[in-house]
């Protein structure tokens, strides 16, 4: 009996580690200062017509997936095939998926076609990463969510620049009595996704899936699908 209590401390303790460990960074937190030698991020493994890529966050509402980002802020993959092991989503043409990616960040210069990329990495590696899948209140009641990526469903309401979630909402994009608010960061960024929710005067708002990192209060988003109205 000591035994088994003894190994479900260890495996217990072991998840609760997982849980904490910090994650790497952002691929937009690497770009804000010069990016060299071999470093982690996450971002999004994204291939079209013009090649691979790493970027930062992505619109999925217009015809096909689109980076947000313009290619100064990408790291150009060029020819490399999708990783076999690595799940992506093929989309109109695109494939892409969320990744840890790894790799030595090559000298800058002007790489793919027109040389439009100031980035490259030198045998990248890929490892798929899953979001939490939480509510609104889950974010707020338990700490280890802090600096993780989740995936949020719940109401986007926009106006005057201020992107907020909101657990739920009634007629008119109006907050439900006591619902639990959080900032959105760059809400605003994905105009494909904001034209498909539901418009009264300057608001915009509708129910979405947020993809995003979870810091001190505020939810950085990588990817926002607006849902059907109902």
């Amino acid at each position: 009996m000591y035994k088994r209590l003894f190994v479900f401390v260890v495996v217990l303790s072991y998840l609760s580690a997982c849980a904490t460990t910090p994650l790497p960074p952002l691929l937009s937190e690497l770009l804000t200062r010069t990016p060299s030698g071999a470093q982690e991020m996450i971002a999004f493994l994204y291939y079209d017509e013009q090649g691979g890529r790493l970027v930062s966050s992505l619109s999925v509402s217009a015809d096909r997936p689109l980076p947000l980002d313009p290619p100064e802020r990408q790291v150009w993959l060029g020819g490399l095939d999708p990783p076999a092991d690595i799940s992506l989503t093929n989309e109109a043409g695109v494939q892409y998926g969320l990744v840890i990616a790894k790799g030595n960040w090559q000298s800058a210069g002007n790489y793919g076609p027109g040389g439009q990329w100031p980035y490259t990495l030198i045998t990248p590696s890929f490892q798929s990463i899953i979001p939490d899948s939480v509510e609104l209140g889950q974010l707020f009641s338990d700490n280890r969510y802090e600096g993780r990526l989740v995936q949020v469903r719940a109401a986007l309401l926009l106006a005057d620049g201020t992107s907020l979630l909101v657990d739920s909402i009634g007629a008119g994009g109006i907050p439900a009595a006591g619902a639990r608010q959080v900032k959105l960061l760059h809400g605003e960024s994905d105009q494909a996704a904001l034209s498909q929710l539901q418009a009264r005067g300057n608001v915009r708002y509708g129910y979405v899936d947020v993809i995003g990192v979870w810091r001190q209060g505020r939810l950085e988003p990588l990817l926002i699908r607006p849902l059907p109205s109902e």
